[in-house]
């Protein structure tokens, strides 16, 4: 039985027009209090796995859970149920704010939509403004009068106030001064703690997912090839791909070099994903083997897993 407290995505798998499956099969779980991050190259599938955990993307197989409840059989009442329950960020929030709305009605909608009295719930709504860093005085504005990162806070804000259990946050810092990533990644934190939010961090960022995640899970060309708590993940990655993310991020301690990995090739289509593990043609430690069996998700040590058929024994 589904726990009431998790989003539980069981073998999932997106395919598009053209054939092209933007998620193969993928299990994952994020229960609330917890942060999960998740990581991948451009067109690895972590932005459709996203929405189909919040219903704009429908598996063609396997099934969504949140809270106890199948997304599958939802029907429209039931779909508003699940707005209420898991809420999503998108990456550019200047697109997914109304420009016809003030900051005041992007607000009061979500709790309109809902049913809920706006009147007695609008000091909470201050009081979040707050917290974010908005004043009352930019209740009147609109999206496009605000800054890059005001409207992330607003997008934020307007996610919140109707209590949701989860959200969903695709790329929250792109696009934003180091600084201001540095101020909106505590508030994530903060509101997490203060809402016990379960919060899914989709980003290329490693320092980002490093920095805020309790667990990763690695995405290439639509599945999961290594997730596990981020600290011993990133401390000693057992997937090539994943040393090879690693390797290629920057350091900011100069005293701390590391050898950066080149892949060499192209990530092949979606469409037409190779036969064997899908990284082999990339793969530096590719092994016959490889070309022909395609590794499943093993259960290691600590909550770890990883689909490799000769997985590191440590990083590099």
């Amino acid at each position: 039985m589904a726990e009431t407290n998790t989003i539980e995505v069981e073998n999932i798998s997106v395919t598009f027009a053209g054939g092209v499956q933007a998620v193969a099969g993928i299990s994952l779980k994020l229960s609330v209090g917890e942060t999960l991050g998740l990581v991948g190259e451009s067109g690895s599938g972590k932005t459709t796995l996203a929405k189909a955990l919040v219903g704009l993307n429908r598996p063609e197989s396997g099934r969504v859970v949140v809270e106890g409840r199948d997304l599958t059989g939802l029907t429209r009442a039931d779909r508003l149920w699940l707005r209420r329950r898991v809420q999503m960020i998108f990456q550019d929030p200047l697109s997914s704010l109304s420009p016809r709305f003030t900051i005041r009605k992007l607000l009061a909608e979500p709790l309109a939509i809902h049913g809920l009295n706006a009147k007695e719930r609008w000091p909470a709504v201050l009081d979040l403004m707050a917290r974010l860093g908005l004043s009352e005085a930019q209740l009147d504005k609109f999206p496009h009068q605000v800054s890059g990162g005001q409207a992330r806070r607003v997008a934020i804000a307007r996610a919140l106030v109707i209590d949701p259990s989860f959200l969903i946050a695709d790329e929250p810092t792109a696009g934003l001064d180091v600084s201001v990533q540095g101020e909106l990644l505590n508030l994530l934190s903060d509101l997490q703690q203060r809402f016990s939010l379960g919060i899914l961090i989709v980003s290329h960022n490693l320092n980002v997912i490093g920095r805020v995640t309790d667990r990763v899970a690695i995405m290439y060309l639509g599945k999961v090839v290594e997730e596990g708590p981020t600290r011993a993940v990133f401390r000693a990655p057992r997937h090539p791909y994943t040393r090879a993310l690693l390797s290629a991020n920057p350091v900011i301690d100069p005293e701390h070099k590391r050898k950066k990995i080149v892949l060499s090739g192209e990530i092949p289509s979606p469409s037409k994903p190779p036969a064997g593990c899908r990284f082999h043609t990339r793969c530096p430690n590719v092994q016959p083997r490889c070309l022909v069996e395609e590794p499943q998700l093993t259960e290691a040590e600590n909550g770890r897993r990883y689909a490799c058929h000769f997985p590191l024994e440590s990083a590099a």
